[in-house]
């Protein structure tokens, strides 16, 4: 049946959110950090367990050897100096170390930003700033 094709308008959308996630993360000099991973595996001596457990944004996502996608607790955001953006996080239901995020479901983008706060430069990274 024929339909609008809205691809080409999720990848704008997809590249507007990740022009304001890399300028809030610019904001906070290069890097945001949700949650502090502790080397430390054993969830008794965690010192950050309860931070871990309520301080980010969760967003549905894949690592690159993953077939699907699931839910991520995203711990930190990284911009380089090229303008390169690196997620990284764990998967919600699974209790394994931090990794890098390759790909981020269309719309998830926007909840890593929304929980960055704003610096006393910046208050607003929304679209129309790239205007």
């Amino acid at each position: 049946m024929k339909h609008t094709d809205l691809y080409n308008e999720y990848k704008n959308l997809e590249a507007i959110e990740r022009k304001e996630l890399i300028a809030a993360v610019k904001a906070h000099g290069g890097e945001y950090v949700f949650v502090k991973v502790d080397e430390n595996e054993n969830e008794e001596d965690d010192y950050d367990m309860e931070e871990r457990k309520y301080s980010f944004p969760i967003i549905s996502a894949s690592a690159k050897w993953m077939e699907e996608y699931v839910d991520f607790r995203i711990s930190r955001v990284k911009v380089d100096s090229d303008g390169f953006l690196s997620i990284y996080g764990w998967p919600k239901d699974y209790s394994i170390a931090e990794m890098e995020i390759s790909e981020v479901a269309h719309g998830h983008l926007g909840y890593i930003t929304d929980m960055i706060p704003e610096t006393d430069d910046v208050k607003d990274v929304s679209g129309s700033a790239f205007l």
